[in-house]
């Protein structure tokens, strides 16, 4: 597995950290203190570590397939996807 990312996958990474703190700090309401959005930030950095190592499964089994070595950035793209559709599917429903 190569570990090196691309400047667009920390990007992505950065995105998915914000837009997962935003829907926690969004849906606890208007009284948050400053530790309640140190928990909601580190809250967000676990989902978004859980959300790449789910996503890596399907990268594993496509690259054994394919015969192709497997990337991190093929997890962090596939993860930004999913956080995409979450995105639409709260906006849109």
């Amino acid at each position: 597995m190569d570990f090196r990312m691309d400047k667009s996958s920390w990007g992505m990474i950065g995105f998915m950290c914000l837009t997962m703190m935003y829907f926690l700090v969004v849906g606890a309401g208007s009284a948050i203190t400053f530790s309640g959005y140190l928990m909601s930030l580190g809250l967000a950095i676990i989902v978004v570590i859980v959300l790449l190592a789910l996503s890596s499964i399907p990268v594993f089994i496509y690259c054994y397939f394919v015969k192709k070595i497997p990337d991190l950035d093929y997890s962090v793209r596939l993860a930004f996807v999913l956080t995409l559709i979450g995105i639409g599917s709260e906006i849109f429903m």
